[in-house]
């Protein structure tokens, strides 16, 4: 075993470890030295991603920002990876910027037309930008690709319940409507929600907030840790057509 395949190994042990850092700073300069190399490049790559996905993760850190310049560092050693720019995507959508999430994404598409994901994170883009023609237009495409797809199938049906009871179409949803569909598309993409986020988005007092929130641990099973509310994806579903309830709690 030469220098590099033992300094590859150790930074790949330093990946496993939890030690992102240690690690991407071994490939980084094996990377430096010798670019050309296929396997350097490769672990370099997989420990950014690895690296940029834990601090994306809402289970973790919220360290978007800092995820951000991880996915664009693989991008500018490999332009055409479909994934990074995809997650690109999903992390300028936690960062609220919705029109980047929207241009990485459909960069993603231009690489992989038929990736799924893809086309079901765009729907939720323009739900939160409250476009529900061009969000159903993008579950249907999503639907195309994987008629079982579980999520797509939900936010279609979501969209469609929409067009029904409120006819969205043709008037403009009342502000408390458009904040509650907003929490909804946060909930769905998310593991965990910033209490923060959600007291901003609903512009409630805390003793409000706190009445929700205990309401939401008590029948969907959701948890509070810390500043942040753990989303229970099992109880989810219910949570979702529970929400619209609040509309007559915001005007009060």
């Amino acid at each position: 075993m030469n220098s590099t395949e033992i300094d590859i190994k150790k930074a790949l042990s330093l990946k496993d470890e939890g030690k992102f850092e240690e690690s991407l700073e071994i490939l980084e300069n094996l990377f430096n030295k010798d670019p050309d190399s296929e396997e350097i490049k490769k672990n370099f790559i997989d420990v950014l991603f690895a690296y940029g996905s834990y601090l994306n993760d809402d289970d973790y850190s919220q360290e978007h920002q800092k995820a951000l310049e991880l996915f664009n560092k693989i991008i500018e050693i490999d332009p055409n990876n479909y994934r990074v720019l995809y997650n690109i995507g999903l992390t300028y959508f936690h960062l609220g910027k919705m029109e980047n999430a929207l241009k990485s994404c459909n960069e993603a598409l231009k690489i992989k037309p038929d990736y799924k994901h893809c086309y079901y994170s765009i729907g939720l883009i323009y739900e939160v930008i409250d476009d529900w023609k061009k969000a159903l237009e993008y579950y249907e495409k999503a639907l195309k690709i994987d008629p079982k797809y579980t999520y797509a199938l939900s936010a279609k049906h979501h969209i469609n319940q929409i067009i029904e009871n409120r006819k969205a179409f043709a008037e403009p949803a009342p502000e408390e409507n458009k904040a509650l569909e907003q929490l909804k598309s946060l909930l769905k993409i998310s593991k965990r929600i910033r209490i923060q986020m959600i007291q901003d988005l609903l512009k409630i007092e805390n003793p409000k907030l706190l009445e929700i929130l205990i309401d939401w641990g008590e029948k969907y099973k959701f948890e509070i840790d810390g500043d942040f509310l753990n989303i229970n994806k099992d109880t989810l579903p219910e949570l979702l057509k529970s929400i619209d309830n609040l509309e007559e709690d915001l005007k009060s």
